[in-house]
């Protein structure tokens, strides 16, 4: 005589099995979202008017059209010293005007932000 074997329902089984992938997938989103947002100054930079920094002229040379200043800092986070870089002026800007020791304000160009190298691109420098 043949044997009837009754088969298993198993759509509990696939109902908890799709919940849990639905909560799976939102916590992973989740995370995904959270780890894109970047502190990146240049990313944050991506208004017209570029980064604001101050810094303090070391060196200008005329002849390279390049002036070297110190104690660079960012005014979105001022206790960070960024060092010394190299800062190529606009062409609006005279460097006979700058002296040496002075403080001043420089309006980055975030595009011309060399890291590496640093050296960088002013749009804007003010007194």
């Amino acid at each position: 005589m043949p044997t009837e074997t009754k088969k298993k329902d198993n759509s509990f089984l696939y109902l908890i099995s799709t919940i849990g992938f639905i909560v799976v997938g939102i916590i992973l989103t989740g995370i995904i979202n959270t780890t894109k947002s970047s502190t990146d100054i240049r990313s944050r930079a991506s208004k017209a008017s570029g980064i604001e920094a101050t810094a303090i002229i070391s060196q200008v040379d005329s002849t390279k059209n390049v002036v070297t200043v110190d104690q660079l800092i960012f005014t979105s986070s001022p206790q960070k010293n960024m060092g010394s870089w190299t800062v190529t002026p606009p062409p609006s800007a005279t460097l006979d005007a700058l002296t040496v020791g002075a403080k001043f304000k420089i309006i980055i160009d975030p595009i011309t932000l060399d890291i590496k190298n640093h050296t960088l691109t002013a749009k804007e420098i003010k007194k």
